[in-house]
């Protein structure tokens, strides 16, 4: 199992008690077989043969002209002190597909995969927070990584992520982490962090979005909305209505009661959770994978 690889004889069932969706956790030399999928030859043949995403920037600011489609022009910017973040990767490179399955299939959730190849002594992205978990896997050179817990908007949603200048107004003590090549890092989702590169620096960053409580609405909304009960409009509410306010108010609640009770009776259905299980599986899978290398 990857995750057990990773840890490196640290038992997974204490990370997950203790680390996973909690605090932060280092493994140190316990990604070294992956190495190889984070390497100047892995962020040219995306660069120059395949429709990746590239994103720049240099000490926080984004880079302001096109995406180069060159590795000599990837590398020229890097010399300039830009930070290259190669995003979903995974889409376009069979064994980063490998990888984002393995994790997807290992800890139940949809990948975010990025490479980072960052210039020493620069920092592309500053302190910011990510809603996914996130396993950094150090593949050459050295960074520091510094967290520090969020409380000011713990547990984010991907549609609401803080931005990154609330990190200036927490009061929580400041980690410092340093990876070498082959290292690791845990970060918590909506824990702030940023990076620097103390020498030249490449890294996979593995997010991985789990399923929120959330979600488990959303399904119940899915089955609800392939029946025409559920579908169908309420009455005029406007001024043009022939009910008076109290009226209005009156037909809500009963609507909402009624709602209520459906989804109840759906969220106690026992073949609900397998159905979860089976469709949420299926749709992270489907979210990783080879999409075609054209531009």
């Amino acid at each position: 199992m990857l995750l057990d690889e990773l840890l490196n004889g640290f038992p997974r069932e204490r990370f997950l008690q203790e680390h996973y969706l909690r605090r932060p956790f280092t493994g140190a030399s316990a990604a070294e077989r992956l190495q190889r999928l984070g390497t100047w030859e892995t962020i040219d043949f995306l660069v120059e043969e395949t429709a990746c995403d590239v994103l720049l920037a240099r000490q926080g600011v984004p880079y302001p002209g096109d995406r180069p489609t060159t590795a000599k022009a990837a590398r020229e910017l890097f010399a300039q002190g830009y930070t290259l973040a190669l995003r979903q990767p995974d889409l376009h490179h069979p064994d980063l597909a490998q990888l984002a399955r393995a994790f997807s299939a290992e800890l139940h959730g949809r990948i975010n995969l990025h490479i980072y190849c960052t210039p020493a002594g620069h920092h592309g992205f500053g302190w910011h927070c990510d809603p996914e978990e996130v396993f950094i896997l150090q593949t050459a050179g050295r960074k520091d990584y510094l967290l520090r817990e969020n409380t000011l908007h713990p547990v984010p949603l991907p549609e609401s992520v803080p931005s990154g200048s609330l990190a200036a107004q927490e009061k929580t003590p400041v980690e410092t982490h340093s990876l070498s090549a082959g290292d690791f890092i845990y970060i918590p989702g909506g824990h702030w962090h940023m990076a620097q590169a103390t020498e030249e620096a490449l890294s996979i960053s593995i997010g991985l979005m789990p399923p929120t409580l959330l979600d488990l609405l959303d399904g119940v909304r899915a089955a609800l909305a392939s029946s025409p009960v559920w579908r169908r409009r309420m009455p005029s509410l406007g001024r043009a209505s022939s009910l008076d306010d109290p009226s209005k108010l009156a037909l809500l609640r009963t609507l909402l009661s009624e709602l209520g009770g459906e989804v109840q009776r759906q969220l106690a259905d026992p073949g609900y959770p397998l159905r979860f299980l089976a469709q949420t599986a299926r749709f992270y899978l489907r979210s990783t994978g080879i999409r075609g290398n054209g531009r």
